[in-house]
């Protein structure tokens, strides 16, 4: 009979208990954020600003035109309620 491993799977002969993971400590840690910090590609100031305003424009317009579907919705569904008073 073969031996079980907590959940009733037979446990394989070859197979080693898996390793376990070494701790880095805080000093390590920040190491090698910074580390990585390095390697990014940050965008330029104006890369930055030219970005900002697109985005303030597509949601300025996003927000008139809802404005502009909510209002005929609105519209429409007043002038229908009308016709039944």
């Amino acid at each position: 009979m073969a031996k079980t491993i907590g959940n009733n799977t037979p446990a394989k002969k070859d197979e080693a208990p898996a390793p376990k993971k070494k701790r880095t400590n805080p000093f390590q840690f920040f190491q090698q954020v910074r580390q990585e910090g390095r390697k990014v590609t940050w965008t330029s100031r104006q890369e930055t600003i030219v970005s900002t305003i697109m985005v303030l424009v597509m949601a300025s317009l996003a927000a008139l035109f809802f404005f502009g579907v909510d209002s005929a919705i609105s519209f429409a569904i007043t002038q229908i309620l009308r016709l039944g008073a």
